[in-house]
């Protein structure tokens, strides 16, 4: 893979990752496109995945500090590991078929139609404040992150869309899903890693440039789509995505009978 093409990948990923659109639908169509691609099983979308979560800490620094301050640090935490232990009950017996779902063109679709009609719902919501998420809203969310390792079905519309419709308040929509999908992407990298450390240590540095290249540009466009969706969560106008999701479900099935994704 040639560094233009990881940094390209990289724009991709950070653009999509937080905005509400699926960024491992993205990912996977444009990998499909991409002749001869390959890789150590999902490495390089891992490390990308790295990169936006170094932008999450960036943007979130200002509240994990009000945290500490104003003493609930304690129980975000709890909240936090909750909703992981949800996601891991759920992610791991599905994370082969999730991985399988990568190279099949309708799943994707598929994922993209149902992260649309999820959106939709949210806009119903007409929760405000600053209150924090209860145990069982903490772990709604968490179960909803499982699912949402399917290619297609957007981890960030996903679990914000639940996270409103079980009540949680706009401004810890967004934020507790961003928290949340920290210690998530750092366990997936190192199951990965460990996974893939023969592949990688017999590529050398074939895949270490590109990856590094990718991963900082996921992390600085990652930080504009987390600044620009926390906004439209907030303003309850984060629904706008579904109209762009389902035309691009109905081209991805055309795609597909025409023979784009082979």
């Amino acid at each position: 893979m040639s560094l233009i093409t990881a940094i390209l990948l990289g724009v991709l990923q950070g653009l999509t990752e937080f905005l509400p659109v699926s960024s491992s639908g993205h990912l996977a169509l444009a990998q499909m496109l991409i002749p001869g691609f390959s890789q150590p099983g999902l490495f390089f979308d891992v490390v990308l995945h790295v990169g936006t979560m170094v932008s999450i800490l960036v943007l979130e620094w200002g509240r994990i500090r009000e945290a500490f301050r104003q003493g609930y640090a304690v129980r975000l935490a709890g909240l936090l590991l909750l909703g992981t232990a949800a996601t891991a009950a759920v992610a791991f017996p599905l994370r082969a078929r999730a991985e399988a779902a990568f190279e099949k063109p309708l799943w994707v679709a598929g994922g993209f139609a149902l992260t649309a009609i999820l959106l939709l719902l949210s806009s119903k919501s007409k929760t405000q404040g600053e209150r924090l998420p209860t145990w069982e809203q903490a772990v709604a969310v968490g179960l909803a992150q499982g699912v949402a390792v399917f290619p297609g079905l957007s981890r960030s519309g996903t679990t914000i869309s639940v996270g409103l419709a079980v009540g949680v308040t706009r401004p810890w929509a967004a934020d507790f899903s961003f928290l949340l999908s920290l210690p998530a992407v750092a366990g997936a990298t190192l199951v990965e890693v460990m996974r893939e450390k023969d592949a990688l240590m017999a590529s050398g540095s074939q895949w270490l440039a590109p990856a590094l290249a990718g991963g900082l540009a996921a992390a600085v466009t990652g930080l504009f789509a987390l600044t620009a969706v926390r906004k439209l969560v907030r303003s309850g106008r984060l629904a706008v995505f579904a109209w762009y999701l389902l035309p691009l479900c109905l081209l991805v099935v055309a795609g597909y009978f025409l023979g784009w994704w082979a």
